[in-house]
């Protein structure tokens, strides 16, 4: 066996062991309905009986302190009890990239990114790593603030069927959560933390009155940040495997260079993207009403289509305004980069081209999809 054939062989391995922690995280992040012991908590009902009382004239027994319940510590008082206490197995964060570590022993959920080189831009790197998972999620960013380095997500939303005693009920889980970015203390290092912010549950369509615990809604802070280190690593590893022509022009990417105006990149030299372009913006609803391509400069014009085209089409709704609109098609790390550009003359906003970005990346595998079955 050839080192190369080893290494690729190891490198699939590793995928399949990355994945695998994707599987086992997936499974973790809905309802528990196990999350309690499934006992009759009489220990609740025990009352502290009286000290024993010596008749007179009566020898005191010896007493062994070896089974006295130590007093509880102070700020303990409060800590769940019966059904409150949950019995589920701790959760963690995964650090399965050596450019990750994790920050351990703080209430806030954190890992700290480390780049290659001195010569990249880690924040940069970071938000395009974050707008590219939720993307693929299908979750927009509801608000950007770069003067704080917080992104808040729009809703990220889970069905389950539930199957007990041959009656089935439909769950839905909707959650928000923000993530901010931490200074490191040096430019190869910055810091990802996560917190959920809105939490709903609804079941057979009725919302769930359960409010979350503080340890609640760590748990899933760290099942989403163990969801974007698997994703982190699973791109880590695919993208030093080669790619067909094929699969290059239809990876669409979010890249946040910029922080309020991310672009569109595409993996593909600027000729090969100037001819696939129209094709996904028509699949959008957008029509090219003028290009210069010396001037790398495309007119469009977006127009509403239905509901049924969206769901035939398997493409997320896009949800801009009917207008025209400009595309700026350029060049940026060997990649073709697209800027689009509103009426105005501004750039589209970091919150509304990452809903757009779903909406083109959709387009893109639908159009894989109609060459593969040619």
């Amino acid at each position: 066996m050839t080192m190369s054939s080893t290494g690729h062989r190891l490198t699939i391995a590793k995928r399949y062991s990355v994945i695998a922690c994707a599987i086992l995280v997936s499974a973790c992040s809905g309802t528990d309905t196990r999350r309690q012991a499934n006992q009759e908590f009489e220990y609740l009902n025990q009352t502290v009986k009286p000290e024993l009382v010596i008749a007179d004239g009566l020898d005191t027994p010896l007493y062994t302190q070896r089974f006295d319940v130590p007093e509880l510590a102070e700020g303990t008082e409060d800590y769940p009890m019966g059904k409150a206490v949950d019995v589920r197995s701790p959760v963690q964060i995964l650090a399965l990239s050596p450019l990750v570590r994790v920050q351990e022993g703080s209430d806030n959920v954190t890992v700290w990114f480390n780049s290659r080189s001195s010569q990249d831009d880690i924040s940069a790197q970071v938000w395009t790593l974050l707008a590219n998972f939720l993307a693929d999620k299908k979750v927009a960013i509801a608000k950007l603030d770069d003067v704080n380095h917080t992104l808040e997500t729009d809703w990220l939303i889970n069905y389950d069927t539930f199957d007990e005693f041959r009656e089935v009920s439909e769950y839905e889980l909707k959650q928000r959560y923000k993530f901010t970015l931490l200074t490191g203390v040096n430019k190869r290092t910055v810091g990802l933390q996560v917190d959920l912010i809105d939490h709903e549950e609804r079941l057979d369509g009725t919302k769930v009155d359960n409010v979350l615990s503080k340890g609640d809604s760590r748990r899933f802070a760290v099942q989403m940040l163990n969801l974007l280190n698997i994703y982190y690593e699973i791109d880590r590893i695919e993208g030093k495997n080669k790619e067909t022509e094929q699969q290059k022009a239809s990876k669409l990417k979010i890249d946040f260079v910029d922080q309020k105006h991310p672009v569109i990149t595409l993996n593909i030299p600027f000729d090969d993207a100037w001819k696939l372009l129209p094709m996904v913006l028509n699949k959008v609803g957008m029509t090219v009403e003028d290009e210069d391509k010396l001037a790398a400069t495309m007119l469009i014009s977006f127009d509403e289509q239905t509901d049924d085209y969206w769901i035939d089409n398997k493409i997320t709704r896009v949800t801009l305004a009917e207008d025209d609109y400009r595309i700026q098609v350029g060049e940026i790390n060997g990649h073709t980069s697209i800027a689009f550009f509103g009426d105005d003359k501004q750039p589209l906003s970091a919150e509304v081209m990452s809903q757009l970005f779903i909406s083109l990346k959709d387009a893109a595998d639908v159009l894989r999809a109609e060459k593969a079955a040619e």
